[in-house]
């Protein structure tokens, strides 16, 4: 959106950086990749070579020298995930999801001017969340965990060459993990009283750290473009607020203070390569491919004085993807577009955690864009979020507390369904 003067795209930006940390952030999957671009209706393929909307920062911010004027995007993104977990017989328990449909809002800025383009981008980068409930027999293990990230992002383009664009962001970044679990109140060494009902641990703390993009655009031809994009390791260590309810007295005393627990946790590095090629006057093919670190995510740690464990016992592995999109314009007021993308497994053969249900992941993708007039676009896209069963052998836990018991099973039919409502405004 074109605003006169600094100060009114200053406040704008600043607004609705507030409406964003107000609101729950947390994704699904183990990587939140849509930011409600237009993209997102390709299942994000070619989204580090396309300019389609500012919304492209999030990608690659070179990609923002592709756009024209100053562009504002504006997207509100309803998803929810829906679970099932099915014990093994040697643990038997079954949950399902009970949290409802969460909205996670963003907003992303660029004005261009000449071989320059800069811009800002608010938007949630990672997320992870899942509630089974405090009823089901695996709720010592966990009952509610989440991870929820914010990025305030300003990122700058320049174009070197006719060919050769250049970009870099630079992200402050919030993380705000936060975790839930039963406690058993019925351990003989804590003595009277006897015979209590299990109790309820809740850690929850916040870590701002900094984080960022390099990027580059090539054209390789008048109609195709190629684009490269690297996303850097982004190191949280956040210290935990430990709040208790209906604990055994002994185990109460034994609580550690607020801040002397904490995790160490690096969110993954990520390379994206991007192809797109504009076939005609009315449509665009892409392709994309991609690499996440995540075997430095599996290395996260609880602390605690004297004491220290992994989160996740058995680890995690590198994975890759790899995605196919096309986009469609009808006449000069409507477009649609669809796509499809894979994304492997990044648990081992070991299993992985209860609280990180992740596996292998087909997204199915759809939209449709509407131009009302020169200036306005009005977008819908939905991702459908397809997991492979994820495989739960958990047979220790990070937290030292008694009567946990190990949990073995498998998370099936997981589906995540998102769906972005934004619009794109130009001057």
């Amino acid at each position: 959106m074109r605003l006169q003067g600094k100060l009114p795209r200053r406040t704008a930006s600043i607004g609705l950086a507030a409406i964003v940390l107000a609101s729950p952030c947390w994704g699904a999957g183990p990587w939140l990749a849509e930011t409600g671009g237009a993209d997102m209706g390709m299942a994000g393929a070619g989204r580090a070579a396309m300019s389609l909307d500012a919304a492209s920062l999030a990608s690659n911010p070179a990609a923002l020298a592709g756009l024209s004027g100053t562009t504002m995007t504006v997207a509100a993104m309803p998803f929810r995930l829906d679970y099932k977990f099915l014990g093994s017989d040697d643990t038997p328990a079954t949950a399902t999801n009970h949290e409802g449909v969460s909205v996670v809002p963003a907003l992303f800025a660029v004005h261009q001017a000449d071989r320059l383009a800069y811009g800002i981008g608010v938007y949630s980068y990672f997320g992870l969340a899942l509630d089974s409930g405090n009823q089901w027999a695996g709720r010592r293990v966990i009952e509610q965990a989440g991870i929820a990230t914010l990025n305030i992002a300003p990122g700058v383009a320049w174009a070197a060459t006719d060919q050769l664009t250049l970009g870099v962001s630079v992200a402050a970044q919030l993380m705000d993990p936060m975790a839930r679990v039963a406690v058993a109140n019925d351990a003989t060494f804590y003595g009277p009283p006897v015979g209590l009902p299990d109790g309820q641990l809740e850690l929850s703390g916040q870590s701002w750290a900094v984080g960022g993009q390099l990027g580059l655009t090539y054209a390789l031809t008048a109609r195709s473009t190629l684009g490269l994009a690297w996303t850097a390791p982004v190191d949280h260590t956040v210290a935990f607020d430990v709040s208790a309810q209906d604990l055994h007295p002994v185990l109460a005393t034994l609580l550690p203070p607020d801040d002397a627990a904490n995790i160490d946790i690096t969110l993954p590095q990520q390379l994206l390569l991007g192809f797109a090629y504009q076939a005609n006057d009315e449509t665009t093919l892409a392709l994309g491919l991609s690499w996440q670190d995540w075997s430095v995510f599996g290395e996260s740690k609880l602390k605690l004085p004297g004491y220290s464990s992994p989160l996740l016992a058995s680890g995690l592995q590198d994975t890759w993807g790899a995605a196919i999109g096309v986009r469609r314009a009808f006449g000069n007021d409507w477009a649609a577009s669809t796509g499809v993308s894979y994304e492997s497994n990044p648990a081992t053969a070991g299993g992985t955690a209860a609280y990180f249900p992740v596996a292998e992941q087909w997204r199915i993708a759809a939209g449709a864009e509407h131009s009302l007039n020169e200036a306005w676009r009005l977008r819908a896209e939905l991702s459908v979020v397809l997991q492979g069963n994820a495989d739960i052998v958990q047979l220790t836990h990070p937290l030292p507390l008694p009567g946990i018991p190990p949990l073995t099973g498998t998370y099936a039919d997981t589906r995540v369904y998102m769906l972005a409502i934004a619009a794109d405004f130009t001057l």
